[in-house]
């Protein structure tokens, strides 16, 4: 079938490559680091304690096929893998952690509150993603305005820092705040049995809906080692992989791309071009008519890698922190997920998506936060923190933004009929799953037209 280039090597673009390797005469894959993988890397602290960049707990899919692939490197080599039937996932609000979901308690706003709230949840007229012109229209539709301007406004203030009316419909299920948890469990679960109802709300526990997919994390050195894995399966099916190489150049004749033209100035031949950064970067390459006053905005990202001399008192592997004064978003808790009870270091790594402080007085605001919400024991010492700063951060998912990068993705896919837009090109998807399965759709459908 001639030359696949793949553009990115993140966890899209090393699918891809995999996939293609067995469609196309020749798969190249073009990465800009230093190594693959995205944001699925590890790092070493000064001690030697790995941590990741976000949280990375594995999952099987619904698909053997996929499956097999993924997880190949997991399956020969067990040994280098913990592996669970749970992601067991906490969650602080109003000052209180829930212990068994990743879903906010209702129960946990004030008496009153929660009343209004449940009332209005059941009795919500529903709305469509479609017809919403922005979450707030969205979310008092389907969940009513308690919800609405108590969780969720203060919420993405803090999240996106930006109003309800300023986002797109569905960016509220990118930090789990689709469904909620009530108190009664006997009437979630009859609820939960009404359609209406069970897209809104969550099971009491993780442990309620489990689906048999086995879950799976490194034993040492963090999320990379699958990176790993991934790269030598490529490298075995005979994938070129280039690191610290850019696009300079997309050439193209009658709507197909004919060749790609390298930082270096290297011409490579093309017969199908697999695209999965994002899209503005193609259409610049390819020299493309386009014109916009859409600028993106993002939120500044920094990572908090974190050491304590005592335990984690949440024995969960993560817990969002779902905390309207707290500058931490997410924690992820490496001592339970490595079932390492018996270390004198107890580590962990805060996501903050926004602050006013950083570096060394923002990990100390940070570790009073967990002491506070009972993550970790008062008297516990933080004795060694580090920061990392996500380049360019994370986006503000305002309707503008989501809009313009449908329309970019929809020139390409106008501009080429030899492009697949994939990854951080795709217009739909945003989560590790949803991106892989619309990857090996899309292979497969290449592989239909041969």
């Amino acid at each position: 079938m001639g030359s696949c280039i793949i553009v990115g090597g993140g966890i899209a673009g090393l699918f891809a490559s995999i996939l293609a390797s067995e469609k196309f005469d020749s798969v190249t894959l073009i990465e800009g680091s230093e190594k693959c993988g995205g944001l699925l890397k590890s790092w070493k602290n000064k001690q030697q304690i790995s941590f990741d960049f976000g949280t990375h707990i594995l999952s099987e899919t619904a698909n053997d096929e996929m499956n097999a692939i993924l997880f190949k490197g997991i399956y020969e080599h067990p040994e280098l893998w913990n592996s669970f039937d749970v992601t067991k996932v906490s969650n602080s609000f109003s000052g209180k952690i829930y212990d068994e979901a990743q879903f906010i308690a209702l129960h946990h706003l004030t008496e009153v509150d929660y009343k209004l709230a449940l009332s209005e949840l059941l009795l919500a007229p529903g709305r469509s993603l479609d017809e919403a012109k922005n979450l707030y229209e969205y979310a008092v539709d389907n969940y009513g305005p308690i919800i609405t301007n108590k969780i969720f406004r203060p919420l993405f203030q803090k999240m996106q820092q930006a109003e309800l009316e300023e986002l797109h419909p569905n960016v509220h299920i990118i930090f789990a705040f689709n469904r909620f948890i009530l108190s009664d469990t006997t009437l979630s679960k009859a609820l939960k049995k009404i359609d209406k109802f069970d897209s809104k709300l969550a099971f009491s526990s993780y442990y309620d809906g489990l689906s048999g997919a086995k879950k799976f994390y490194p034993k040492e050195r963090g999320i990379e080692l699958w990176v790993e894995h991934l790269c030598e399966q490529a490298k075995e099916k005979g994938v070129e992989i280039r690191l610290n190489t850019q696009v300079a150049k997309i050439n193209s004749d009658n709507n197909h791309v004919t060749q790609v033209v390298l930082s270096n100035g290297e011409e490579l031949n093309c017969s199908q071009l697999i695209w999965t950064i994002p899209a503005i970067f193609a259409i610049r390459a390819a020299g493309v008519d386009y014109k916009s006053s859409v600028k993106p905005e993002f939120c500044p990202m920094s990572l908090h890698h974190l050491v304590f001399d005592s335990p984690f008192l949440d024995k969960n592997y993560y817990s969002n922190i779902n905390e309207f004064d707290c500058d931490g978003f997410r924690i992820t808790l490496y001592p339970n997920i490595l079932d390492k009870k018996k270390s004198n270091l107890h580590h962990c790594t805060v996501e903050v998506l926004h602050s006013e402080l950083s570096g060394n007085a923002l990990s100390a605001k940070l570790a009073d936060e967990l002491k506070a919400l009972g993550y970790v024991e008062k008297n516990a010492q933080l004795v060694q923190s580090d920061e990392i700063k996500v380049p360019m951060g994370f986006p503000k998912f305002t309707n503008e933004f989501v809009n313009e990068k449908v329309r970019q993705v929809d020139l390409l896919n106008d501009s080429f009929k030899n492009m697949t837009l994939l990854g951080k090109a795709s217009k739909t998807e945003f989560f590790v799953y949803g991106i892989l399965q619309e990857t090996f759709d899309a292979i497969k459908k290449l592989a239909h037209y041969e």
